[in-house]
C-alpha cells in the first residue's frame, strides 16, 4: 500500500485559500513541503492549523531540497482534494489517540502504517457522512467548518424522536459557538473589539437572534450575530431598536453569504 505522509499549512500564508482554489480548478501544487522519503503516488494529508485535517493530495514528484527554507523537501502534489468540514486536531485525538504527533502538530511526519489506516478510515468516514461527533464535549473543541456544519444539520425523515433531540440540541449548541468563532472577537454589530475577556481567556460577545425559523431546528448561523453587550442592549431596549435589528439581520446574512 502506498505509504501516507501528513504535512503543513497555514492561514495567514494563504495555504488555506489556495488549496481552497486548487480543490475547485485541479490546480497542481509546484513545491510542497514534505518529508524527505516521499515517493510518486504517496498519499498526502495537509494539516491546517486552527483547521486540523484539510485536504489530501498525491505526491507528483520526488522531494528535492527546498532552495528558500533549509533542511527542508519539497515535491509537487496533485489531485488535491478538500475534506468537508476539515476535522479538527480534537478530533484526530478522540479517534486516534496513538498519534502520538497530534500531541504537538508543529511538524511533517510519516506515521505508522497502523495509524495510516486509522487517518484513512477517519477521512473516508468524514468524506462519506459529512458529520463530525455531536456530542457537547466534541462541540466544545470543534473547528469553526464544523460548527458550521453541525448548524445546518437538518434530521432525515426517518429519524427517530431520540435522534431528532440529539441533532437540535447539538445544532442550538453549534450555532452559537459557531458565531462566536465567526466574530473571532469583534462584535458583529459595531464591529468593536470585544469588551473583556472571560474566565476562560475567550472575549465576552453574545449571540443574538435576529429572527426565528418555522421548521423543525433552531436558528440558522444567518440570522443570529455575536454583539457585545452594548449592542445587544441596544438591538432590545434602544429607541431606534426596530432599526438596528433590521441592519443586524442584513449584517448577519452578510456575513453568511458564500460560506
Amino acid at each position: 500500500m502506498k505509504a501516507l505522509h501528513i504535512t503543513q499549512g497555514g492561514v495567514e500564508n494563504d495555504d488555506k485559500r489556495w488549496l481552497e482554489r486548487a480543490a475547485r480548478r485541479k490546480l497542481t501544487a509546484s513545491e510542497w513541503t514534505v518529508p524527505k522519503n516521499v515517493s510518486i503516488g504517496d498519499d498526502v494529508v495537509i494539516y491546517v492549523t486552527t483547521f486540523g485535517f484539510f485536504a489530501t493530495a498525491h505526491v507528483a514528484s520526488l522531494a528535492q531540497k527546498r532552495e528558500n527554507w533549509p533542511n527542508r523537501y519539497g515535491s509537487r502534489l496533485d489531485s488535491i482534494r478538500l475534506i468537508e468540514p476539515a476535522i479538527s486536531l480534537a478530533a484526530i485525538q478522540r479517534h486516534i489517540p496513538g498519534l502520538i504527533w497530534a500531541n504537538y502538530p508543529r511538524s511533517i511526519t510519516t506515521p505508522s502504517d497502523e495509524n495510516a489506516a486509522q487517518i484513512r478510515a477517519l477521512i473516508a468516514k468524514r468524506r462519506r457522512t459529512g458529520i463530525p461527533d455531536l456530542d457537547d464535549a466534541a462541540l466544545d473543541e470543534a473547528n469553526i467548518d464544523e460548527l458550521r456544519k453541525i448548524a445546518l444539520l437538518r434530521a432525515r425523515p426517518t429519524a427517530t424522536a431520540k435522534e431528532r433531540k440529539v441533532i437540535y440540541r447539538a445544532r442550538s449548541l453549534a450555532i452559537h459557538k459557531y458565531v462566536l468563532a465567526r466574530a473571532a472577537g469583534d462584535c458583529e454589530g459595531c464591529r468593536a473589539e470585544a469588551p473583556f475577556q472571560r474566565r476562560d481567556g475567550t472575549p465576552f460577545l453574545e449571540p443574538h437572534h435576529t429572527t426565528r425559523l418555522a421548521d423543525d431546528g433552531p436558528d440558522h448561523p444567518a440570522h443570529v450575530i455575536a454583539l457585545c453587550p452594548n449592542c445587544h442592549r441596544r438591538a432590545h431596549h434602544a429607541e431606534d431598536a426596530a432599526a438596528y435589528s433590521k441592519a443586524l439581520i442584513k449584517r448577519a446574512e452578510r456575513l453568511e453569504r458564500g460560506k
